[in-house]
């Protein structure tokens, strides 16, 4: 509180100042923008002109076309005031086809898939307009302090691994309280008192219900150099409630801590002259949930961006930048990291910040089942929003789990998080003339590797980390760091090429070839089987159930209480066969992943006409996995991805810059094909018509049903999936 106030007090008191200084001719302007999208898809969702989210109520699409507008406001009172503010329309379902927000609603947009038909009085499609930013930004001319800044902030003065950079689309929504100045020629600093985000910022995605004094507390101090830069970093998260046993309010009422979260860090950049150049970063976070009044624990997909126990950890990496040793043009990166498995800043960057030097994996296997879906194995959820194709390119990393890819289109780079990765990267790169050409290796190992959670104590559906789309199953799993079990590694190698062909105006070549080897053993101790050895004879006889216990009354085994792990039944399946419905968990290496993944591109681009650039690339993705057998079922929650996976990518863009505008198009047609494998050890069924109805599959295909009535295919399941997006910008 004392802080708080003092922070309020000397923003007052350099705003009177500033204002009744000598005041200078005032100066305001007004200016804008107006975007129109047009999203074209053949899944024929139209729930909203982003093709992906997982918000509630949100909705997503692949269909439509709508127009926003933002209004930027600017001034100048005096010489030591700036104002700015901008109002901007909602984008969500502002769709041309609502005439102007107007569009009556049929009852089925209460989960945001209702194409912008909910009616000028839901604020999801009445296209209306709102204050998105306003900051006051106060220049009193001080000998220590520069500006003192209250109002809108991006945090952009701040660092990815502790106060990150907020997405795009969201910019200014966050407020703060900011002053900045040097206390010599050589050290600045950054002080700041910013709200939390309600939205996300605190356990269970939220700062509860009373929010009005939720804060973080930013300082950062940086010492510039001819030859060392060093950044210290300091951040203090203080999320609070109202104390429920205070009632009497004679006296005011007290307040209860529901979050803490502390970080600091330390930066150093290394640059003398010459070749070399080092950087370096170390991070300890300490993380406090109030477990009276958050998630105490979750199950085995359990949905939070903070663990649910005091935890703290560190965060570090070292950098080497070698510029042309030899003067042939060959240049080198390398980096060294180490995320700590319980590293958490509930403020780091959540998307656009890419905080390791590899490319990571690939925004095409962005979910678990091969369709990229998540939970698809259950009924009637074959809505896999982003769709088969994925996002464009390679995944930026990000250090929390709290990743955020929402309101994003397939042409836009997806965000994955690194928690929990530890390893190296090395990055040459050869430069002559127009030819460059450069590559990766990179080796990462895990923190999170370990068993049963890395508590044998506790029962696997009562863990402290939320895996939410539990991670490593299948091709991809953006937002998961955690899963039950994990022994796993990762390499990635890759070599690419550009240059300029000397045809017409010059034609851009460019290519890449890239392959990812990952194994994890998951469970690898026999003591956490979840049946008694020979527990199913096989042959046609049923299992015992002789339950196996990795500590006093506990076990993988699903006895009613949420294990992970049920025996089979005995039936009669295609052909008459007699046999286990699915193969029985009986064998460490029942839950084995192993990956290898080859990527390759190929494109080329063209200045068409002095205005118009248009490029044309290939991408081409074979993906051979064994991802466990029918026994895992993927965590009973995903489609089984075992099998050999191949897609093909065709992407055509366009950008003409007319201006003061700019007009843009991307179209992607994906097709490929999944031929699953799923061992043996069970006998398949045949899909009747009310499998066929609620799976979407074929009358008379192949499958088996699972633990949890899910259904998998023992079908090839072929894939087409297009995508269009165009746009035109205009600044006024």
């Amino acid at each position: 509180m004392k802080i708080r106030s003092i922070a309020v007090l000397l923003v007052l008191l350099v705003a009177t100042t500033a204002v009744w200084a000598q005041p200078a001719p005032s100066t305001m302007t007004i200016s804008g923008v107006t975007y129109t999208k047009w999203l074209w898809g053949n899944q024929r969702f139209d729930g909203s002109l982003y093709n992906f989210t997982t918000v509630p109520g949100e909705g997503w699409g692949d269909n439509g076309q709508g127009t926003e507008i933002e209004l930027l406001v600017a001034a100048k009172p005096n010489r030591y005031l700036e104002v700015s503010g901008r109002i901007h329309s909602r984008f969500s379902q502002n769709f041309w086809t609502n005439f102007g927000g107007f569009g009556g609603s049929d009852g089925s947009c209460g989960d945001g898939n209702g194409g912008g038909d909910c009616g000028e009085f839901d604020p999801r499609s009445n296209q209306y307009i709102k204050l998105r930013g306003m900051t006051v930004r106060v220049t009193p001319g001080w000998k220590y302090m520069d500006a003192v800044t209250f109002g809108s902030t991006d945090l952009g003065m701040f660092d990815a691994f502790t106060m990150g950079k907020i997405r795009y689309i969201d910019r200014d929504n966050l407020n703060a309280l900011m002053a900045q100045g040097s206390l010599t020629p050589n050290l600045r600093y950054d002080v700041t008192r910013i709200s939390l985000p309600r939205l996300w910022a605190g356990p269970n995605f939220t700062t509860g219900e009373y929010a009005a004094d939720d804060g973080a507390y930013g300082l950062q101090l940086r010492w510039t150099g001819p030859v060392v830069d060093v950044t210290g970093i300091g951040q203090f998260v203080n999320d609070v409630e109202i104390d429920a046993g205070d009632i009497i309010v004679d006296d005011g009422r007290e307040l209860t801590n529901r979050y803490k979260n502390n970080v600091i860090g330390i930066k150093a950049d290394l640059h003398p002259a010459g070749a070399y150049a080092f950087r370096g970063a170390f991070y300890h976070s300490t993380s406090d949930p109030n477990l009276d009044i958050t998630p105490a624990a979750f199950g085995v997909n359990g949905y939070s961006p903070v663990i649910a126990d005091d935890v703290s950890d560190d965060a570090w990496k070292l950098n080497a930048d070698i510029t042309d040793p030899f003067g042939v043009g060959l240049s080198f990166n390398a980096e060294l990291f180490n995320i700590g498995s319980e590293y958490t800043s509930i403020l780091a960057a959540r998307r656009e910040s890419d905080v390791l030097l590899t490319e990571g994996h690939d925004g095409t296997w962005a979910f678990p089942g091969p369709s990229n879906a998540a939970y698809g194995t259950f009924g009637n959820n074959d809505i896999t929003k982003i769709g088969y194709s994925g996002w464009q390119g390679n995944m930026q990393q990000v250090a929390t789990i709290n990743v955020d890819n929402e309101f994003t289109d397939f042409d836009e780079p997806a965000a994955e998080t690194v928690i929990g990765w530890k390893g190296f990267t090395i990055v040459p790169r050869w430069q002559r003339d127009t030819l460059e050409i450069a590559g990766e290796f990179t080796h990462i190992d895990y923190n999170t590797n370990w068993q049963a959670w890395g508590d044998d104590t506790r029962a696997i559906n009562n863990t402290r980390y939320p895996s939410a789309e539990i991670g490593g199953v299948g091709l991809g799993s953006y937002r998961s760091a955690y899963a039950p079990f994990q022994d796993k590694t990762t390499d990635i190698a890759l070599v690419r090429a550009k240059t300029t062909v000397n045809v017409g105006k010059g034609v851009d070549i460019y290519g890449k070839v890239k392959w990812i080897q990952e194994e994890d053993k998951r469970l690898n101790e026999a003591r956490f089987l979840p049946y008694a050895a020979g527990d199913c004879p096989g042959g046609g006889v049923a299992c015992a159930n002789n339950i196996n216990f990795y500590a006093p009354g506990l076990s993988t085994a699903n006895t009613g209480d949420g294990g992970l792990y049920s025996n089979p039944p005995v039936i009669t399946g295609a052909g008459g066969a007699v046999g286990y419905q699915w193969a029985p968990f009986d064998d460490i290496s029942d839950d084995d992943r192993d990956l290898d993944y080859k990527m390759i591109q190929l494109g080329a681009g063209y200045q068409l006409t002095d205005v118009i650039y248009g490029s044309l690339t290939f991408e081409r993705y074979d993906a051979d996995l064994q991802d466990g057998n029918s026994a895992f079922q993927a965590y009973r929650l995903h489609e089984m991805a075992s099998g050999d996976h191949e897609k093909n990518k065709f992407i055509i863009a366009l950008r003409y810059p007319i201006g003061g505008a700019e007009a843009g198009f991307n179209y992607e047609y994906t097709f490929g094909e999944f031929a699953p494998d799923y061992g043996t050890g069970f006998v398949p069924q045949v899909a009747d018509q009310a499998a066929a109805t609620r799976f979407h599959v074929p009358v008379g295909s192949l499958g088996f049903a699972g633990r949890y009535g899910g259904w998998n295919s023992l079908e090839t399941r072929e894939f087409e999936h297009q995508h269009l997006k165009a746009y035109f910008k205009v600044r006024f």
